[in-house]
């Protein structure tokens, strides 16, 4: 019987420290998403008209150095 209070009290333990560093830890940031950008365009006879341009998010890493040939 001894054995089986040893094992739910480490299993409490266990849970108790987990839930401190969940809660002790700051909440993921996520990155700000691209805003669509608007733009003026003349087109045939001056007419003017309202283009929406969406940007995709993209992130570029340099991993290694660039070859140049």
């Amino acid at each position: 019987m001894q054995r089986i209070w040893v094992v739910v009290l480490s299993v409490w333990a266990m849970l108790a420290i987990v839930a401190v560093l969940a809660w002790s830890s700051h909440p993921m940031v996520s990155l700000p998403t691209s805003a669509a950008q608007t733009m003026v365009v003349k087109g045939h006879g001056g007419k003017q008209r309202l283009v929406v341009l969406k940007a995709p998010i993209h992130a570029t890493t340099a991993t290694s150095a660039a070859v140049n040939r």
